[in-house]
Parts: C-alpha cells; structure tokens; sequence
C-alpha cells in the first residue's frame, strides 16, 4: 500500500514539471522568430551542465531542434547544417522518426539562405513526405514555407503558390499535434505568400496578405519588423497615402533587432524603400552600413545581393565611375560562386543602364550576356529537378521492393510451396490492372480538349501545361514578337493567326509587343512549319522589316514564364546568326 501511495505521489510531483518544462519550450519556439539572440540566451541556459532542469532525451533532441533554428534567424547556417545532421542522426538510434522532418527543414533552411537549392531541394522533398506519412503537421507547414520561398526565387510561381497555401489552410492544424517540436508563426508564411505575389506584380494582393499578417495576432521584435517593412513597401508600390507612416513604424522596429547580421539584413529592406521614395542618399548609407557587416561576418551571397542593390543606386545618383566597379567586382563573385540569378539581375541594370545613355551597343550586349546567363540559370534548376525526380523514384522503387519481399515472405511462410499459383494469379492480376490504367490513362490524355473551357486563358493555360505533363505528350511554344508591326494591323494579324491554328491550339497576347502560341501534340518539326506559315502571313504587315520569331518545346518542369524565357532566347540567338551570317 505505501509503495502505491509512492509511486501516485511522484506521479503528481513529476506531472507539473514536465509540463512545465515544455511550456518553456514552447516560449523558446516563440521568441527564437522574435528575438533570437534571447531565445539562444534560454536555450544555453537549459543546456547548460549546472541547469537544475533535467531533460529527458526527447526533450534534449527538441532543444537542439530549437538551437538549430535560432542559428538559422541568426544567420549562423553552417553552425545549423552541423547540429541538423548530428541531431536526426541521434533521432535515428533513438528510433525518433517524428523528429527526422525537422531537422531536413533546418538543414535545408540553411542550404536556402546559402543559394544552395540543388541541397535544399531534395532534403525538403523527403521531409514533406515524412511530415505526411508520420503526420507532423508543424514540419509539413515549415516544409511546404521553405520549399515555397525557393520557387519563388526561382520563377516557378504556382509550385510556390501552391505550398504557401497549403501550408495556411492547414495551420490550424498545429494544435492537434500529440507532441510539439518547432513550428514558424503565420505571420512568416504569410509573408512568403506577400513576397511571391509582389514578385508576379501583383501589389494589391500581396498589400492584402501582408495586411493579414499583420492584424491576426499581436507580433512583436524581428517578426513585426519584416511584417511592417513588408507592409510599408507594398503601400508605397500602391501609391497609398499610409506609407510614409508605415516606413516610420518599420524604422522605430529597428531597436528591436539583437544582432549585428539581422540589422544588416533591415537595412538593405530599408535601402529599398528609400530607393523607391527617391531618397538616394540615404539608401547609399544604409546599404554601405550593411555590405560592411556583411563583410566582416563573410557572408558572401548577401555581400553579392548588396553589393549588386549599392551599385543600382549608385547608377541612379549618378556616380557612375563607382558603381560601374562596384557592378564589375558583384559579376566576378557571382561568376566564382556560379550565382547566375544574381548575373541576370546584374546584366539587366547595366544593360538599362545603357540603353538610358543612348548606348545601344553596350545595351544590346548585356542584354544578350543576361539570357544566357538566365538560360544557365534555367539549366542548373532543370538539372536539380531532375535529381528530386531520380531521388524520388528511387525512393519509391526501393519500398516497392521491400514491399513486395515481405509480401512474398509472409504468403510462402503461410502457405507454403503450393501458393505459387496463387502469387502468378496475383502478379497477372496486377499486369491487367496496370495495363488498364495505362489505357485510360491515354484516352484521358486525348480527350483534354473535351474539358469545358476554364473561366480565364491562364486557367486554360494551366490546365494544357499540367495536362501535357500527365499524359506525356509533346506541346510547343510560339513567342511572336510584334513590335515591327503597326498598331493597327494587329487585329489583322490576330485573326489570321486565328485562322490559322487549330481548334485545340491557344493564343494569348503575352504583353503589349509578344503574342504566345501553345500547341498541344505537336513536335519541332511540326512547330517549324507552323513559324514558316506564320512568316508568310507576317510578311505583308512588317513592311520588308524583319520577323522575329521563336520557339521552344516543353520540359517536365517548365512553367509558361520558363517557355516564354526559352523561346526568347531562341529568338534572339537565331537574329544573332543571321546579323553575323549577313556580316
């Protein structure tokens, strides 16, 4: 009876405390977005040797999980590569799977913040799949934000659309997790979705989200001070009234910040606000605080993104002999570090730059250097897809495999030699089911253009790029440049191009000057003698001026943005033959 009463009271004693140390816990996951530097104060604290609190091993593997992440706000990333990969290794002997996601989002968190994206891809690619099969709800949300964030650096718009909001719908979802580990606030995935809608223009829908972000709950430290900044420059793209407000608020945020490396980051922000307000100056000294810090702390890819921001303001103030160094200095570590985004960001202001000068020249020649830079970008992002894609069927290949060894093991343990012909049946069973699944799998992919029309030609866009990509067939592009013809032959030639294309085909005016065709089932050698027919029914409209026109055949992983990007690059290449051909 005594040894009962024992063992209920220690039940009661050690109830509290373990709760109470996981409500710390929870602080810590809080305050490492808000205010970092305190965060790790709390967790060194924890871990420390003389610290009355014992931790139990779980407990021990979240606090890391937590240390990991503070590293990541801290811009500390190699530190958190380094305690990603010991801590899901531990999680491995401990036989912690739930905790493997996890550390993959902090491991590619840190890649993401390198540019390293060929890593940080596949790491989130396993951990979105884990999150889902081990039903972590926290980790799929910091997975889908991570993976969101890279897409849109990378200009494959609805993939990060897609993730950021998948990973707000299923926030509420955070409370029902038996077991907390670390999760991002709202506020920081609504972020992401405001950054990805300024990214396509649009600034009404992203000012909305950001607005969002900002009223849900009271936010405070480094979180607020992205959301205010954010907010002030989406105001100011929408010519509000509120944005002067809205600037001071993110500049009285600044204070907040507890380290040297994120107030460098706030200032390169705030160089961009004042950049757009027409404040030179001031932009030149908060960029130049910032590339020093950069400097000292050897983070080179914010060294190259600042280095590149100063020399854009330089250019617009007027210091040119400067900022045409600086720019040059900003392409040689971008070429050393094979940051080709950042080359095309850099060919693209100088070739303005140019043109703005009447150097049409020097224009003409930064501006081809920055498609085949946008071309190498393309290639490196293609080939990183195709590495997820060979990971991920080679994933698949191997628990199909296991699957069916056990499958095979346990029949023969039941039932002996004699259900061999059980196993036949059932293998032929299977080939039957496939190949019936092959066959409406094809008659689906002929009969797309039966679907009823989508409410918008982006919609309908959508579907024919999806569509061709399940079902395997071939679809081109046409980019119709029509700068060199008269505005008011175009509803001629719009009518004509009409007529011309089939009934499955689609026409879209691009822009004011670039008019897209998309042909589903169709090869190059059927595209080039479509461009010949629309040659012929151009010449009569360009008044013996010159047809420019390319093309460019779909990719697993191509977006509308990437065909247009291709075929522009097509187009251009081809004049550059002819004009040296003609030389």
């Amino acid at each position: 009876m005594d040894f009962r009463l024992i063992v209920v009271c220690l039940l009661f004693w050690f109830a509290p405390a373990w709760a109470d140390t996981m409500d710390r816990l929870d602080n810590i996951n809080t305050l490492l977005y808000e205010y970092p530097s305190r965060a790790l104060e709390e967790i060194n604290k924890l871990d420390n040797i003389s610290s009355p609190i014992k931790l139990s091993e779980t407990e021990k593997l979240r606090l890391s999980l937590l240390r990991c992440e503070t590293y990541l706000q801290l811009g500390e990333n190699q530190a958190a590569i380094n305690i990603a990969r010991m801590s899901e290794a531990k999680a491995k002997v401990l036989q912690l799977e739930s905790a493997r996601p996890y550390f993959l989002n902090c491991m590619a968190g840190a890649f993401t913040n390198f540019g390293d994206y060929r890593q940080a891809l596949p790491l989130l690619d396993n951990s979105i799949e884990l999150s889902r099969e081990l039903k972590q709800g926290q980790s799929l949300i910091n997975g889908l934000r991570i993976r969101g964030i890279i897409d849109t650096q990378i200009d494959s718009y609805g993939n990060a659309s897609e993730d950021l909001r998948l990973a707000i719908d299923i926030f509420p979802e955070i409370a029902n997790q038996a077991l907390n580990w670390s999760w991002p606030p709202l506020a920081h995935v609504r972020l992401s979705l405001s950054q990805l809608l300024a990214k396509r223009g649009e600034f009404k829908q992203a000012y909305t989200v950001i607005e969002n972000a900002l009223s849900s709950k009271p936010l405070n430290g480094k979180v607020k001070a992205l959301v205010i900044t954010q907010l002030a420059k989406m105001a100011q793209l929408n010519n509000l009234p509120t944005s002067d407000t809205l600037i001071l608020n993110a500049k009285n945020q600044l204070p907040e910040l507890g380290s040297a490396f994120e107030l460098a980051q706030s200032y390169t922000q705030m160089a961009q606000l004042e950049f757009l307000r027409g404040n030179l100056r001031r932009a030149i000294q908060l960029l130049e605080i910032s590339l020093n810090t950069f400097k000292k702390e050897n983070k080179s890819l914010e060294i190259i993104r600042t280095q590149r921001q100063l020399a854009e303001v330089l250019l617009a103030h007027g210091t040119t002999d400067k900022a045409l160094a600086l720019m040059e200095n900003t392409i040689a570590l971008a070429v050393r570090t094979s940051r080709y985004d950042e080359l095309v960001i850099c060919y693209q202001i100088l070739s303005q730059h140019y043109e703005k000068n009447e150097n049409y020249k020097l224009a003409l020649k930064y501006q081809i250097m920055r498609f085949n830079q946008a071309e190498n970008a393309y290639n490196f992002i293609k080939d990183t897809r195709l590495l997820q894609l060979n990971t991920k069927l080679s994933r698949q290949n191997q628990l199909f495999k296991s699957e069916t060894d056990r499958s095979i093991a346990s029949v023969n343990q039941g039932f002996g030699v004699k259900s061999g012909y059980l196993i036949l049946l059932t293998l032929l069973f299977l080939a039957l089911l496939f190949s019936f699944i092959t066959f409406k799998t094809k008659q689906q992919a002929k009969r797309i253009i039966s679907v009823p029309e989508p409410n918008t030609k982006e919609q309908e866009i959508e579907r024919l790029l999806s569509n061709s990509k399940l079902g395997g067939f071939p679809l081109s592009l046409i980019l119709i440049n029509t700068l060199q013809v008269y505005r008011d032959d175009l509803p001629v030639l719009n009518a004509q191009l009409e007529k011309l294309l089939r009934e499955q085909d689609v026409m879209l005016n691009y822009s004011d000057e670039e008019i897209v065709l998309l042909l589903p089932y169709t090869k190059e050698k059927g595209t080039l003698k479509v461009i010949e027919q629309i040659k012929e029914l151009m010449t009569p409209l360009l008044h013996e001026k010159k047809c420019q026109i390319g093309y460019s055949k779909m990719q697993q992983q191509d977006s509308l943005s990437s065909l247009v990007k291709r075929a522009n690059i097509q187009q251009l290449r081809h004049s550059k033959q002819h004009k040296v051909a003609a030389e």
